[in-house]
């Protein structure tokens, strides 16, 4: 099963500006400066889908506990 809760968004800045902005939003995690014009930013996810459901994994687990009878 995928971890989305670790998922990250990459951002590219050239821009001063945009990277301030960047830097204030509340998913900012860490920056680092690649060159004199170019600067990356770590954010976390905004919001966190978990798209396949945990009761199925219940399930097979209960099924096959009643059919091998451990």
């Amino acid at each position: 099963m995928q971890n989305v809760r670790d998922y990250v968004e990459v951002k590219l800045h050239t821009d001063a500006d945009s990277a301030l902005k960047a830097a204030s939003l509340h998913t900012f995690k860490n920056y680092s400066i690649i060159d004199e014009n170019l600067v990356q930013t770590t954010h976390f996810q905004h919001t966190i889908v978990h798209t396949t459901p945990l009761a199925i994994g219940v399930t097979i687990l209960e099924l096959v506990t009643t059919l091998y009878k451990f």
